[in-house]
């Protein structure tokens, strides 16, 4: 009897062997079908507010002023010996399977550098600006199963899935659906979830995400939406300093407070670029951090030469002036940069 369980033992062992050489997973589920990372974000989401206000850059550590894709590198972290909080990124392109988004950027980089940063504790916030399906219901299926596919494979080596912080259709007033019915967007964003649902995606918190244009903002907001994004920037060729100040003491109370009426939290995507300013982080926007209840500030990307001017952030050689004003910033003690950001995924007490 011994050598025969002992036989169907080994046989056993070798046909759990042969299947394959999967990831053995510890990403365990909560009852809302979620991983309990993913859930544990979206609780910490309003309860960090109390703590300050995170502070990121869109593909912050991927790609600054003169470099892309190096590893261990962020021009932040040449400025104050810091990472962002949090980590952006765009997936346009994902869903005709691409191997680049529209910036440029490989997606092997992407998913790479998001698992890093997850793994450091940074917050992972994506965009899926996606191309018109023109009313074909399949297409819009493949598109949603690629975008699914990509998601579902940010693992790290245990097979723990990276909670990501996603903003579908996000409302640039450009965008094809920008141009839907009110009613036809939120239906576009319901079957959309609906779609990630059938597809067994787990680790994400759906967002809402719009550039500010006028005060009929926030008007396609759809009800399951679980975190609010507004976009504010000023590019090099359309800076006005008293109207982007202005701008930000008009919208930040109204979006805030509507935030706080669904039981949300709001992040706000901006900065002027080329900074003319360099008093910027310290005289326009640290008030604003200190003021306002937000979960966190992302800047727009540093890419490019130093030349063409297209930054939002200081970065190593730029002025002194610039680097001082970001340092008062990093200091503040309303501002929590990568190094304060503790606890981000784990079940708060």
């Amino acid at each position: 009897m011994k050598i025969k369980t002992v036989f169907y033992t080994l046989m056993i062992t070798l046909a759990i062997s042969s299947c394959g050489n999967k990831k053995n997973s510890y990403d365990e589920l909560a009852s809302s079908g979620r991983t309990t990372r993913t859930e544990n974000l979206k609780s910490n989401l309003i309860k960090f507010n109390s703590k300050g206000v995170m502070i990121g850059q869109m593909y912050g550590t991927l790609e600054g002023i003169g470099w892309k894709n190096e590893k261990s590198k962020s021009d932040f972290f040449n400025i104050c010996h810091d990472n962002p909080a949090v980590n952006g990124y765009e997936l346009s392109g994902i869903e005709s399977n691409k191997k680049t988004n529209i910036d440029g950027l490989q997606f092997s980089w992407i998913a790479k550098n998001a698992i890093s940063a997850f793994k450091q504790g940074s917050m992972i916030v994506m965009n899926w600006t996606a191309p018109n399906y023109n009313g074909n219901k399949s297409i819009l299926k493949a598109y949603v199963k690629s975008l699914s596919n990509f998601i579902n494979n940010l693992q790290d080596g245990y097979g723990i899935k990276v909670p990501i912080v996603l903003y579908l259709y996000p409302v640039d007033g450009k965008s094809w659906y920008c141009n839907l019915s009110i009613d036809k967007y939120k239906k576009l964003y319901e079957d959309t979830k609906d779609m990630l649902n059938d597809n067994k995606v787990t680790n994400v918190i759906l967002g809402y995400s719009e550039t500010y244009k006028n005060n009929n903002f926030l008007e396609r907001y759809p009800e399951d939406a679980e975190i609010i994004n507004i976009t504010y920037l000023q590019t090099k060729d359309n800076i006005n300093i008293t109207e982007y100040k202005n701008t930000l003491a008009s919208f930040l109370p109204k979006a805030i407070s509507f935030a706080q009426e669904h039981n949300n939290t709001l992040g706000l995507t901006t900065g002027i670029e080329s900074i003319p300013d360099s008093s910027y982080f310290s005289n326009i926007l640290m008030p604003i951090v200190e003021r306002h209840r937000l979960a966190y500030v992302m800047f727009g990307a540093n890419h490019g030469d130093y030349k063409s001017g297209h930054f939002y952030t200081p970065y190593p050689g730029d002025g002194n002036d610039k680097i001082r004003g970001f340092m008062k910033l990093y200091n503040n003690e309303h501002t929590i940069f990568l190094s304060k950001l503790n606890g981000l995924y784990l079940e708060s007490k």
